[in-house]
């Protein structure tokens, strides 16, 4: 074949690729219909419809010399043709047939993940074979090429030996049938091509046109600044030929018109970042739009191996597929195409029941299975994958855990309904018997967390025993830039996926408690494990010097919470995360790199991993710092005298917050008893209380020798200046009304009594 015949190929290749892939899932989603069965109205239209498809798709392989793909598109065309007349009617064993046929063609189909030119699958003589037994025919002779074979014979595909003859295929139930099923879903090859609408390449060209200016700008600026290093050599030069009178004189001249041309650089500098900052988001929202594909490009391949694998298992089962149309980011789908198959797999392996066992509860002898992707708030997309079959059962999971060592019967206790489920999700818990080729080893639901959250989404899911389980995955549209909390520890700046941060937060070292020689901090009053990030990144480093304040984040996921200690939490910021190459594709607790706004790099951290080394009943982090000299001022107590429980519940929760050891009582007359019995470093009370007032407690206390320097704090709703002044006359360190309380003067005037 000469240059200009093999270029000529090429580009018709290329141009059948997109046309066929569309073809394809086009017919595979009219059988996956024709599965669920439709009115006679219905079956013709539907009949006619993939008859048309098959004949265009014949017509096109046969401009691009595909023979074996013109021999299946023929046989099949011809059978399409006698059930348009009537003459044949589709059966089971019929649509088996026409669905392998589909998969044979799909596989044929040259460039994608089946490689330039794929070789004919090993069953093609097959389905011919019975595909014209049905029809009648003979075989067709190969028709003549429409450009000429190529002349290398090392390009030419061997044909495999023919296989021995298959037994005839009649219009038979569907156990007859003698069509293969793959004993596994293969995993649908990567798509190379998509077709974009001549407008969004019209937008792009324009955006892209856009940069020659910030270019020009670019240019200018390197000019003007190397003009202005040229000017002050100058300038040095004459500098250094003047008197020391005259240096001084000429230095001056120079920092001023230094200062004049800085701001004009700055400001032309400026304004060529907005003109920049503007194209190149114009630029990336193009290209995301031009990445957004219809989610029914994921889940028709999906549809298809619910078929093959609930066939496999000889279950009935009902695939209920929307919101195909909305759009999600081609990148995201093939993410996330393997956790799909990983989900339905376990829904139909260990998740629907075998028609006997559904009919002996009471359920429809076919199951159901549901995937259902909806738009959310914020850029998301929600996919549901749902089915009712035997759901999960929480106390198998509890058990597996305890068994595994991953919690001790205590923990175990206090779980919540939802830490129950997230449970499923630990690599090698399950709660099925057995193991099969699909499923049972307790690692798919570890794999699927793992990719949704590499994506920056999260996985949650819920499950009725007997009546059936609900995965829910929350996405990312796009995978282009995403939200971060850039954090800094160990001098190195890391980021953090902002939808993974509960908060971020400080508290007083002194805050900081022990509990089992381990370090907590309190979060809306429960106490979470405070751990450091070079802990848990496995850095070795030397203690850091003690601190008035400790920075952290609380970070969330699978039902688990953890605050992480950070030195500095630097801000929130946009990042492109860039993949790690080989040999680092699976570095522990690293997502991927970027840059950082400063110039430098830095790594996302994967959330996931941090909680799971955190969680490890072997996780040694630092010991915990001795509390010892701080526990003094932190641990000071406080006594509260407040008979009303709204402002003593607020007192008390206002002072733990902030460190103190508080106690309290409903009157004068309990504080005082209490006071008998212990010390205390300070006291707050109210004025107007039963049996005791704050007056009559004030006195009390600068009358005994034990307590007499007690520094008292009473709050009240008195606000007289002889209410002020009694106040002062019985020994009150300080004076609050209620009408202009503020707690932060509270924490201040302690903070200054003690």
């Amino acid at each position: 074949m000469n240059s200009r015949n093999e270029q000529l190929l090429q580009r018709l290749l290329a141009m059948f690729t997109v046309e066929a892939e569309e073809h394809v899932g086009s017919v595979t989603k009219t059988l996956l219909e024709l599965d669920r069965g439709v009115e006679p109205g219905r079956l013709k239209e539907l009949i006619e419809k993939t008859f048309r498809e098959i004949h265009t798709l014949k017509g096109a392989a046969r401009t691009v010399n595909l023979a074996g793909l013109v021999a299946l598109c023929h046989a099949l065309e011809s059978l399409l043709a006698l059930m348009k007349q009537g003459t044949v009617a589709l059966d089971r064993s019929i649509l088996d047939l026409m669905h392998a046929s589909v998969k044979a063609i799909a596989g044929m189909v040259p460039g994608g993940g089946n490689g330039p030119t794929p070789s004919a699958p090993a069953n093609l003589d097959s389905l011919i074979a019975q595909l014209n037994r049905l029809t009648g025919e003979a075989p067709p002779a190969p028709p003549p090429p429409m450009l000429p074979p190529p002349a290398p014979p090392e390009a030419t595909v061997a044909a495999p030996p023919a296989p021995p003859a298959p037994p005839a295929v009649t219009q038979a139930p569907a156990e007859a049938t003698t069509t293969q099923v793959p004993t596994g879903p293969a995993r649908t090859p990567a798509r190379q091509t998509i077709r974009v609408p001549i407008a969004q390449l019209d937008f792009l060209l324009h955006q892209a046109e856009e940069l020659i200016t910030a270019k020009l700008s670019g240019a200018s600026r390197v000019s003007d600044l190397r003009s202005l290093g040229r000017d002050l050599t100058e300038r040095a030069r004459i500098r250094s030929r003047l008197t020391r009178e005259a240096q001084a004189d000429h230095d001056s001249q120079t920092l001023t018109w230094l200062g004049t041309k800085l701001s004009t650089l700055a400001l032309a500098a400026d304004n060529d970042a907005r003109g920049l900052a503007k194209s190149v988001d114009g630029l990336l929202t193009g290209a995301k739009q031009v990445l957004m594909l219809p989610a029914a490009n994921l889940l028709d391949p999906v549809a298809q191996n619910v078929r093959e694998l609930s066939r496999e298992q000889g279950k009935d089962i009902q695939l209920d597929i929307s919101g195909q149309e909305l759009e999600l980011d081609r990148r995201v789908q093939e993410e996330l195409r393997d956790a799909l198959l990983h989900l339905i797999r376990n829904a139909i392996d260990h998740g629907i029941e075998p028609t006997e066992e559904r009919q002996a509860k009471g359920k429809p002898a076919e199951g159901k299975l549901s995937i259902t992707v909806s738009q959310r708030d914020g850029g998301k997309a929600e996919i549901a994958i749902a089915d009712d079959g035997r759901g999960m059962d929480g106390r198998k999971l509890v058990a597996e855990a305890i068994a595994s060592e991953l919690l001790d019967e205590e923990e175990a206790e206090n779980l919540t309904a939802g830490q129950i489920m997230s449970l499923a999700f630990q690599s090698g818990l399950s709660t099925t018997d057995g193991v099969t080729d699909l499923s049972g080893r307790g690692l798919g639901l570890a794999i699927v967390q793992e990719k949704v959250e590499r994506l920056g989404g999260s996985i949650t899911v819920e499950s009725t025993l007997g009546a059936g389980t609900t995965f829910r995955l929350l996405l990312p549209v796009t995978m282009a830039a995403f939200r971060v909390v850039i954090v800094a520890a160990a001098g190195r700046q890391f980021a953090i996926p902002t939808n993974r941060v509960e908060r971020v937060a400080r508290v007083p070292a002194r805050a900081v408690e022990l509990v089992e020689d381990r370090e907590i901090v309190r979060v809306d009053g429960k106490p979470l494990a405070l751990v450091g990030l070079t802990d848990l990144l496995r850095m070795t480093l030397p203690a850091p010097p003690p601190a008035d304040f400790r920075h952290y984040l609380v970070l969330a996921g699978a039902g688990h919470r953890i605050a992480v200690e950070v030195e500095q939490v630097v801000g929130e910021n946009e990042v492109l995360m860039k993949g790690l190459g080989w040999p680092l594709t699976r570095v522990s607790c690293i997502a991927g790199a970027m840059m950082l706004p400063s110039g430098g790099q830095g790594f996302v951290l994967n959330v996931h991993d941090l909680l799971r080394n955190a969680l490890r009943p072997d996780f040694k982090g630092r010991p915990a710092r001795s509390l010892t000299n701080m526990a003094a001022p932190a641990r000071k107590s406080i006594l509260i005298a407040e008979d009303s429980i709204t402002a003593r519940t607020l007192f008390k929760h206002v002072l733990e917050a902030a460190g103190y050891r508080v106690r309290t009582a409903v009157d004068g007359m309990e504080a005082w008893g209490i006071l008998n019995g212990e010390t205390f470093d300070l006291v707050v009370s109210d004025v107007e209380m039963p049996r005791m007032s704050g007056f009559e407690l004030t006195a009390k206390i600068r009358q005994d020798s034990r307590l007499g320097e007690t520094p008292v704090i009473l709050i009240t709703s008195l606000e007289s200046r002889e209410d002020r002044e009694h106040g002062v006359d019985v020994g009150a360190s300080a004076y609050i009304v209620k009408k202009s309380f503020d707690q932060s003067d509270l924490l201040n005037m302690i903070g200054r009594l003690i």
